[in-house]
């Protein structure tokens, strides 16, 4: 990390908010993919709670997290908060019938 002046604050700033929205839009998109699987679910029957899928998901998140110098608990908490949010979008899709039921 370089030392960076008063005057560079702005510009960090700004390059903050841009990589904060491209990490907005690709949690936008990840639950986007993820009411696709609660349909994939919801068609084939298959349960919603898949706990084997969500420790691979965290075991990804904490290899990252230790190639990357970040702290695993961090990226743990930060996957259950985003986890939690697509467990409750999946079972309501699944619950409320999938597009067909949201569209009337």
């Amino acid at each position: 990390m370089s030392s960076e002046s008063a005057d560079d604050l702005p510009a960090l700033r700004g390059q903050l908010d841009a990589v904060d929205a491209v990490l907005l839009e690709a949690v936008r998109e990840r639950l986007e993919i993820c009411l696709r699987i609660g349909e994939y679910k919801r068609v084939h029957g298959v349960p919603m709670m898949q706990p084997q899928r969500i420790a691979a998901v965290q075991d990804r998140a904490a290899r990252f997290a230790r190639r990357h110098g970040i702290d695993p608990a961090f990226l743990h908490r930060l996957y259950d908060v985003m986890i939690a949010e697509t467990c409750r979008l999946e079972d309501e899709w699944i619950a409320g019938g999938g597009p067909e039921r949201r569209a009337s």
